[in-house]
């Protein structure tokens, strides 16, 4: 296949690191998939934005830089104490059980640490991504002619690792997985996914994929979705 359709795969980039200026499986559901948000390039004045969604995003977001304990505490209350096994894992992505779908304890710490230096400098977390973690990926989206209404193709995803993942087990790597144009929410991952997904891991893996549903996102103003790997010769 053309190098051109080919999707980013970035390892070693992380979301964690702040300038200092500045994871081979039939998916089944019962559900409809409903729109997720929108691409990367929207801004976030778009009124693609579901209305209720932007402010309290932003009203959140500026609670937690005023009130760090607080956001720490909360962090505490929505973490697990032991890892998700696999299977029990497949079974809450397959059912779209997604809220038991939390951190460990400090990792959630970590996150929450995270967050609130991140915006003592930037007006959001997606504010921060466009202007370092994205900046290059985003770069396409914002010439003329781009149409983030066209099909999707494996060239319009990026995956990085996630920095403060899921508590699952820990030969489970969990990645986040970028994309210019607008992703469905549920569990369903669209063909140029799968093919994405089948390219940088190989055949050789169990797969699940998951676009939580906008009250889970902690991004929602840019589209991704979470891929969950697991290699069929890892044992745990």
């Amino acid at each position: 296949m053309d190098s051109q359709l080919q999707p980013i795969i970035n390892p070693s980039r992380t979301l964690a690191t702040i300038p200092e200026t500045r994871n081979s499986v039939r998916i089944t559901t019962s559900k409809v998939a409903t729109p997720a948000t929108f691409g990367l390039p929207t801004p976030l004045e778009s009124p693609a934005v579901p209305e209720s969604t932007l402010p309290q995003q932003q009203q959140h977001d500026i609670f937690s830089a005023a009130n760090p304990s607080a956001e720490i505490e909360r962090g505490h209350k929505l973490s697990l104490n032991k890892p998700i096994s696999w299977d029990h894992f497949k079974r809450l992505v397959d059912t779209e059980d997604l809220d038991p779908l939390v951190r460990s304890y400090e990792m959630e710490v970590a996150y929450k640490h995270h967050k609130i230096k991140v915006l003592k400098q930037y007006d959001s977390i997606a504010d921060y991504l466009l202007k370092n973690v994205l900046a290059d990926f985003i770069t396409e989206t914002l010439v003329s002619g781009f149409d983030a209404a066209s099909p999707i193709i494996s060239s319009d995803f990026l995956f990085l690792r996630n920095d403060f993942p899921y508590y699952l087990e820990n030969d489970v790597e969990h990645w986040v997985l970028w994309c210019k144009k607008p992703l469905n929410t549920g569990v369903i991952a669209p063909e140029a996914a799968i093919e994405a997904i089948m390219r940088n891991f190989g055949e050789d893996i169990e797969w699940r994929y998951i676009v939580n549903p906008v009250h889970r996102q902690s991004v929602p103003q840019l589209s991704h979705a979470h891929v969950f790997i697991k290699h069929k010769n890892s044992t745990s």
